[in-house]
């Protein structure tokens, strides 16, 4: 935002006034401004305005949390808040959370009057998920009573699926007489702490099937997926799907792997 004087009488001066809007700007920056006089030799000039600006609160090491772990796997990340507001005895006064849920959290003072803890726990017991949320911070501070911290959470399942996107690539189509020949991909389930098994595959569209090969049973499968192409010659066409793995581990009863061909 600038003010400036429009009109300077010859020989005089003429002040433009720039602000820098605190709220909008963050750590260091380094604007710029143009100036278009009537000036013949100087019709164009630039001047610019650098510096820093420091919150009253800062947050190390930095102001997004990410929890990530497996099913059962304790996750705990910290972060520490400190005040840069000279004369104040800073406190955090409470914490709320809309993922009150999936995570847990408390926090402590570790230098007296500048320095607080914030410890944030996953919780252990949450399945396959993945979400965002946030953690409000209140405090004791008169220009910044609220500190909101941006909270993804992650959940691993302990089944791993290689590949979850199945892309079958470009597959002629039939000549009308014959048969188009089907393409098979090559998916692997495994589980590498505790036993699972297969019970069902289930596919959105007929034009994809599958069937499930033991390889270490208990342990490990490969699914066969196939996708049929149209048996008469047609324009090319997408072709999206989806394969649920149907298990009976408690934790992940159902596995989604997206499907994709182009038939030509």
């Amino acid at each position: 935002m600038a003010k400036f004087d429009k009109v300077i009488p010859p020989g005089q001066e003429g002040k433009i006034h720039m602000v820098i809007e605190g709220k909008r700007v963050h750590g260091k920056f380094n604007k710029t401004a143009t100036i278009r006089s009537n000036d013949p030799e100087h019709q164009v000039m630039t001047i610019a305005m650098l510096g820093n600006i420091t919150p009253y609160i800062s947050v190390m090491p930095e102001s997004r949390l990410f929890l990530q772990g497996h099913y059962g796997e304790i996750v705990k990340k910290s972060i520490t808040l400190k005040s840069n507001e000279e004369g104040v005895d800073f406190a955090i006064t409470s914490i709320e959370s809309n993922l009150d849920d999936k995570i847990t959290y408390d926090f402590e003072p570790n230098e007296n009057g500048k320095l607080w803890t914030v410890n944030v726990y996953k919780n252990p017991k949450l399945g396959r998920i993945s979400t965002y949320g946030q953690l409000t911070i209140h405090t004791n501070s008169e220009h910044a009573p609220t500190k909101t911290l941006q909270v993804q959470v992650i959940t691993k399942g302990s089944i791993t699926v290689q590949p979850q996107h199945v892309n079958f690539g470009t597959v002629k189509t039939g000549d009308g007489g014959n048969g188009a020949e089907p393409v098979t991909r090559n998916v692997v389930v495994l589980k590498l702490n505790g036993d699972f098994s297969i019970k069902d595959l289930e596919f959105s569209t007929d034009e994809f099937d599958g069937e499930i090969e033991p390889v270490e049973p208990g342990k490990r499968y490969n699914v066969k997926v196939r996708f049929t192409p149209p048996a008469v010659p047609q324009q090319s066409q997408t072709h999206v799907g989806e394969m649920t793995i149907v298990t009976d581990d408690p934790q992940e009863p159902e596995l989604k792997v997206r499907l994709v061909a182009r038939s030509k």
